[in-house]
């Protein structure tokens, strides 16, 4: 009998780290990735005919390129699955994945799991977010990536989080520099945490690069600024910012929003540790670490697969460097830890269902999860609160408990795939 599997879910740095190592242990594995191309957010490469103007820094290529190194060696072990995404676990245990390019659900049966990801962007809701020409910063520095041209017309880049440096930094060199960069967290303000970062040698690197691109474009970065509210105008957008006590206007074409990442967990089915199938959390999918700790958390998910099958391995010697990177995100997160201000009645909460604030404050406080949904219409939309749902979660001061347990489908499939699955379309 042909030896089932180890599923790996995300083609990322941390899901092909984990590939490599299983199968450099001799382990076949089933390496699935919703694009057309391995990479990840990181490493998104460019769209068919697109220039490639995009480059991140040397260290994150020459990593890459080891892992794709590694890749190639074990390829005869690897089955990639391109254009698949994973659906997640049926009633009988089933492993699900939807094969865009075919149009069809097919089931797997797996050894075991590694689900890599990502993570996906927060947002502080103000009033005006949701309008054209406002975007979260990582989505516009995916279409950086894949067009190779930068947005048309004024951009501002606001919020919180390393993010806003990085995307900055991309667009002035794109030949489109921001008109600012509005932080809201004051660093400067924090010494001790700031102290704590100076020790981080290639990320220090990483971020003294992106600050002389935006300084040689004369790019200011402003600590302390908020955007309050954004509104519609003939030109574009009117941005409403406040510093200290101080409120002022911006005009532009696009603003830019970040607020930080998550992990992306939204309805990734876990097993108790003693189930037949483990399943792992592996990258900025279990913890944002960054994208060097994400190849080390890949192999970390990695060596404790190979244990739990029985393999010598240990992911001791991998501890450290994690722990070390642990370190530096959360003196990042204090250095820029700030308040948003609270929304307005009619910020916008739920963009599937249009849902403001102020719906969300005239239900009872003591409104459980599946209340909050049912009679407030939070989350029943499209994105089924993936995204809405951290920020009530935020508002309430609580976590916001899913509805139901995980369930699949985990993403949209179409309903003539699902019709058409059946129990023979099992592959072994």
């Amino acid at each position: 009998m042909t030896e089932l599997p180890v599923l790996v879910v995300g083609g990322g740095p941390a899901g092909v780290a984990a590939a490599v190592a299983l199968a450099e242990a001799g382990l076949r594995v089933l390496l699935i990735e919703q694009r057309d191309q391995l990479g990840g957010a990181i490493h998104r490469q460019p769209a068919v005919g697109a220039p490639q103007i995009w480059r991140g820094p040397a260290r994150h290529r020459r990593n890459w390129a080891e892992l794709a190194s590694r890749l190639e060696h074990v390829a005869e072990r690897i089955e990639l699955r391109t254009s698949t995404v994973f659906l997640g676990i049926d009633g009988a245990g089933r492993f699900l994945f939807d094969d865009r390019m075919a149009g069809r659900v097919f089931a797997r049966p797996v050894r075991a799991a590694i689900v890599a990801v990502g993570a996906v962007e927060k947002i502080a809701p103000f009033e005006g977010w949701e309008l054209p020409g406002v975007m979260s910063a990582g989505g516009a520095q995916v279409l950086l990536k894949e067009t190779g041209r930068p947005p048309e017309g004024p951009i501002v880049v606001a919020g919180s989080g390393p993010l806003l440096l990085a995307v900055a930094a991309q667009l002035a060199r794109a030949g489109n520099p921001p008109l600012a960069v509005l932080e809201r967290g004051r660093p400067w303000h924090k010494p001790k945490a700031l102290a704590r970062l100076m020790t981080a040698g290639p990320q220090l690197a990483e971020a003294a690069a992106y600050a002389a691109a935006l300084a040689l474009k004369r790019v200011p970065y402003r600590s302390g600024s908020e955007v309050l509210g954004v509104s519609e105008t003939g030109q574009g957008l009117t941005i409403r910012v406040r510093a200290g006590s101080a409120e002022s206007l911006l005009q532009a074409r696009h603003l830019l929003i970040h607020d930080g990442l998550e992990p992306n967990r939204a309805g990734i089915p876990l097993p108790a540790p003693g189930a037949e199938v483990p399943v792992l959390l592996a990258g900025d999918g279990r913890e944002i670490l960054g994208a060097d700790a994400a190849i080390l958390d890949g192999q970390r998910a990695a060596s404790a697969v190979l244990s739990r099958l029985g393999h010598a391995a240990s992911a001791a010697p991998l501890e450290a460097a994690l722990s070390k990177a642990r370190s530096f995100q959360l003196a990042l997160a204090e250095a820029l830890r700030s308040k948003a201000t609270p929304p307005t009645p009619q910020t916008m909460l739920c963009r599937c269902e249009g849902r403001r604030y102020a719906d969300f404050a005239a239900l009872p406080a003591d409104a459980s999860a599946r209340e909050i949904r049912l009679m407030g219409r939070f989350g029943l939309g499209a994105c089924q609160g993936r995204f809405c749902g951290p920020m009530l979660a935020e508002l309430r001061g609580e976590a916001l408990p899913s509805a139901s347990p995980p369930r699949w489908p985990l993403r949209p499939v179409s309903l003539a795939a699902l019709a058409n699955f059946s129990i023979d379309q099992t592959e072994t």
